[in-house]
């Protein structure tokens, strides 16, 4: 990536971390940036595409530190008993609380993606790559019988992405559920159906 789009993209995530996506103007983009409107609309299309590419590498930072954390956790797995210990770990970390503010990031930018084409497209790359990656551990765990065959990988990787991402659903509730009682539930589906 040429340095001038570089910056210009670091500066921009940066101004979305700290303010959302509408919390700034094009001109406060280059005042921060120190980069001139001309060399902003050489590298991008308009402002519209440097907010949508800071919001595809925020979900992509997402979906690294989730590759991340799943492969390292399951690559050392050497039982079935110790694949759904570790998967309900992995489990606990992603339904967490703490993780509310993650889900409604990568909430809001899905949302954003319904009304843009361009920026669909670039997180359904992004997507595709955490899924391939789910694909490819319960392949590797249904070769190592630690799952059961007949299971469809697409399904496991998309089902494990659901009910972790649809903990967003009792973040904005005012009666939260047990989070216990939610690790205990999906670990129990999983078991019992893997």
């Amino acid at each position: 990536m040429h340095p001038t789009k570089a910056l210009l993209l670091e500066t921009a995530v940066a101004l979305v971390d700290e303010r959302g996506p509408q919390g700034f103007t094009a001109d406060e983009l280059l005042d921060t940036s120190g980069i001139s409107k001309g060399s902003m609309y050489h590298h991008f299309e308009d402002f519209t595409d440097v907010i949508e590419s800071a919001q595809v590498f925020r979900f992509a930072r997402f979906v690294n530190e989730d590759i991340a954390a799943i492969v390292a956790v399951m690559k050392t797995v050497t039982s079935r008993e110790e694949m759904f210990d570790r998967f309900r770990r992995i489990t606990e970390v992603a339904s967490s609380p703490d993780r509310a503010s993650s889900r409604a990031d990568r909430a809001m930018i899905i949302g954003l993606a319904s009304r843009s084409p361009r920026l669909a497209r670039a997180l359904a790359a992004e997507q595709d790559r955490l899924t391939d990656t789910l694909v490819d551990i319960s392949r590797e765990f249904q070769e190592r019988g630690f799952l059961a065959s007949h299971a469809d990988p697409r399904v496991i990787a998309v089902f494990v992405q659901a009910y972790t991402f649809g903990r967003v659903i009792d973040d904005i509730a005012s009666t939260k559920m047990s989070t216990d009682g939610w690790i205990a539930l999906i670990s129990r589906i999983v078991e019992s159906n893997l």
